[in-house]
């Protein structure tokens, strides 16, 4: 009986402590999140739900200044951004062992970035797409985090791949390994999570969360 009890204690402190961390994650940092509605540079990014994974969308002349310059997509309006597994990814017919390999096994990861020369609502209408509305500083920081999830060969320079997956579009070598619960859903919430807004990057599995925990705030 003492035991039990024991062991009941300690599963109701992990129980209050991982709350507590959810919770924390949750909270929007004040300097950045929400932006002051009545400045004149805060700025839009879009979230694009594809089913399995989400893409972040930026304006490319917003985000120029802070991200390695890309020569692919010179005259394009918008970048649109995701991360994954290097394999699974890049793979037009995929398996349903890539898909369990790239879950249960780490994995290396690529970023994919497609060009946009229309507003993203209308180039993806087929799809679930939310604006968030971030700050100057927020947006700097989204971006910082994305260009950050490059990897970079010995000068300094990007390492591209293939072609992408439509339009004009093309993959690259990514930082970070790919596993179930660092997939590119937990990626984009962190990518989210880092200009302020309240999203919590501890139970995002699907695009659905994500989008979900986008349209909360909105309420």
């Amino acid at each position: 009986m003492e035991y039990n009890h024991y062991l009941q204690s300690i599963l109701t402190s992990l129980i209050i402590f991982s709350i507590a961390l959810l919770t924390g994650c949750a909270k929007p940092v004040s300097a950045f999140y929400p932006p002051d509605p009545n400045r004149t540079d805060n700025k839009t990014v879009y979230i694009v739900n594809h089913g399995l994974h989400t893409g972040i969308v930026l304006s490319k002349k917003d985000a120029d200044p802070y991200m390695h310059s890309f020569d692919d997509f010179k005259s394009a309006r918008y970048l649109e951004i995701g991360w994954g597994d290097e394999n699974y990814y890049q793979t037009e017919k995929n398996t349903l062992w890539m898909g369990i390999r790239a879950l249960f096994w780490p994995t290396d990861s690529v970023l994919h970035v497609a060009a946009l020369q229309t507003d993203p609502v209308a180039y993806f209408s087929n799809s679930e797409v939310v604006q968030l509305k971030l700050s100057k500083t927020g947006f700097i920081r989204l971006v910082e985090f994305i260009d950050n999830s490059f990897a970079l060969d010995e000068k300094k320079q990007i390492i591209k791949l293939g072609s992408g997956l439509y339009g004009t579009s093309r993959f690259y070598h990514a930082e970070g390994t790919f596993h179930l619960f660092n997939n590119c859903n937990t990626w984009s919430a962190g990518a989210i999570h880092s200009s302020g807004f309240p999203i919590s990057t501890f139970y995002v599995f699907t695009a659905g969360n994500i989008m979900y925990q986008l349209k909360q705030d909105e309420q």
